[in-house]
């Protein structure tokens, strides 16, 4: 009977199941490909539909590094891509090609080379940004996490860098848009420092490419927080995250102007200022300086000094006209001269510490005139107060300086007086 039984129950079992099967098979009656292929179609749909493209706030590094950037895309059907951004030209677009493909999900590629997109993912950034080999350690291939019609969310690929992108209005003009971002940028690229004050409260501010190090201290320590923003077309700087500082969320900073360097602050109503500041070595290193030799305090220095003026100047039969530091590019200082109206130049790679801080030490180059007289005209007494030596600096302002003086951190007799005046005739000066 139990056999019997046995037998009835597996014989319902299988009609059962018999029964069943056709109707699971309709859930499932489409292939993994068509599924895939309807999805890289669905976001295709999208990213098409976006009739003046999509702007993306891009942030290149995974550590959020150099900050955000405004990269205006816009996708036809036919495959091709325009890209716009706000490191190139605001009126330049750069066409190439873009695909859609399964990757453990829907991937947005732009598989050929595109001046603009691959800026940010090239090893070798051209404009020398992030060491070689990494460059800014951006993507090009993008993860789709989500597609509709007012949002795109990506996530890089190797860097799983998240991405949005909101479509562009119609109204607005690509190179109007990029344009505002550049003009606040050119303003704000010219701070480097803030002081950041909220009632009581106060921090020291740096700058880094697109994002800032705000440091306070807390306690015994001093905390440092990392703040990365874009610039918006409305020329304000808008935070990845909002900041929080001493309690107070912000998003967002307005720039407003003044008649010194202006303020940023937060849009939201914190009551907070960022006060632009200038460290002393930021500018010594950023602006012309003169030499006088009635500025020298070594005697070992104004010795020297003093054998140029009454051996090799009468050798050469020129006066020395003028002497002085002058940028040559964000880490090369040149110490620039002239002779009877022939300029010669050497220059000394600048290293700086804090605020006040700097070392020079000769880079052996200069001009053909510079190389001349350090090779066959005891040139090296005219450096030998500072080559190779690093100072702390001190001046006659804070805010507005016209006298530098630079002291020898390992000789306090060494001092040089930098004037933001010209001086002619340095050595009876």
């Amino acid at each position: 009977m139990k056999k019997i039984f046995n037998l009835l129950f597996i014989s319902l079992a299988v009609a059962l199941y018999s029964s069943c099967t056709p109707e699971e098979e309709n859930l499932f009656n489409d292939s993994s490909a068509n599924r895939i292929e309807a999805t890289l179609k669905a976001d295709k749909e999208v990213l098409t539909s976006a009739k003046n493209g999509w702007l993306m706030e891009y942030y290149p590094s995974a550590n959020l590094t150099y900050g955000g950037y405004n990269i205006l895309v816009s996708f036809a059907e036919d495959g091709t891509v325009q890209v716009a951004s706000d490191i190139y030209d605001a009126g330049a677009k750069v066409a190439s090609t873009y695909v859609l493909k399964q990757s453990a999900g829907p991937v947005l590629s732009f598989d050929t080379h595109n001046e603009i997109m691959h800026f940010f993912s090239d090893p070798h950034n051209p404009g020398g940004i992030g060491s070689d080999g990494k460059g800014m350690e951006g993507d090009f291939e993008f993860t789709i996490m989500e597609a509709t019609k007012d949002k795109v969310i990506l996530k890089g690929k190797k860097n799983l860098t998240k991405i949005i992108m909101t479509p562009l209005a119609e109204t607005v003009a690509w190179k109007d848009f990029l344009q505002g971002v550049q003009d606040a940028d050119e303003v704000f690229s010219q701070f480097i420092a803030y002081k950041y004050t909220e009632g009581d409260f106060k921090a020291d501010v740096t700058v880094s490419y697109r994002n800032l190090a705000i440091t306070y201290t807390e306690g015994d320590n001093d905390v440092t927080v990392e703040a990365p923003y874009i610039i918006t077309t409305e020329g304000n700087i808008k935070f990845r995250e909002p900041m929080v500082l001493n309690g107070k969320s912000i998003e967002e900073l307005k720039y407003q102007p003044d008649e010194k360097y202006g303020t940023f602050s937060p849009t939201n109503g914190v009551n907070a200022l960022f006060t632009p500041t200038f460290p002393l070595n930021y500018l010594l290193l950023n602006n012309d300086w003169y030499f006088a030799m009635s500025g020298l305090g070594d005697p070992q220095a104004i010795a020297r000094w003093n054998a140029i003026k009454t051996q090799v100047m009468p050798a050469l039969g020129v006066p020395l006209d003028y002497a002085l530091f002058t940028p040559y590019d964000a880490t090369t200082t040149a110490f620039y001269w002239s002779c009877g109206g022939t300029v010669g130049f050497l220059l000394f790679n600048n290293k700086t510490a804090g605020d006040n801080q700097v070392n020079f030490t000769f880079a052996s180059r200069g001009n053909n005139f510079g190389v001349t007289l350090w090779n066959d005209y005891n040139w090296s007494y005219m450096v030998y107060p500072f080559n190779g030596k690093t100072f702390t600096l001190s001046a006659d302002s804070d805010e507005n300086p016209t006298v530098i003086t630079m002291t020898d951190n390992s000789n306090s007799k060494n001092t040089i007086k930098l004037y933001k005046e010209e001086i002619l005739g340095p050595f009876n000066k």
